[in-house]
């Protein structure tokens, strides 16, 4: 059987604080994947200030935009929204199946809007 596993760390980005522009935040996205990426990451979970109300929902949308453009032009294999991000999603699933230590996770199953799950 040839699994491939990784355990790797879950790097754990945060929006700043305040009113970003759209720009600046999908700016740092590109910079978090490539960086990740560089240093032999895999697993990114993004953190949407739940506290910026209203301009958050813009934003998690515009980052979710962003990191399915990502995917499909293959640079990232999965993009899991936080409200998915659950054992009986089959997407978690197969993401457990890659890095068993997402399953840890303390958003596991929690319907956490404020975060996106990323492997890439």
């Amino acid at each position: 059987m040839n699994e491939t596993y990784t355990f790797d760390e879950i790097y754990q980005i945060e929006l700043q604080e305040g009113l970003p522009e759209t720009k600046t935040v999908l700016t740092q996205v590109e910079f978090v994947l490539a960086s990740v990426r560089a240093r032999g990451g895999h697993l990114i979970k993004f953190i949407h200030d739940e506290r910026l109300g209203k301009s958050v929902a813009r934003l998690r949308g515009e980052i979710r935009r962003q990191l399915r453009a990502c995917k499909k032009e293959g640079r990232v294999v999965v993009v899991i929204p936080g409200e998915k991000f659950s054992m009986a999603d089959s997407m978690t699933r197969y993401l457990i199946d890659k890095c068993p230590q997402v399953e840890l996770d303390p958003d596991m199953d929690r319907q956490n809007a404020n975060i996106t799950v990323v492997y890439c």
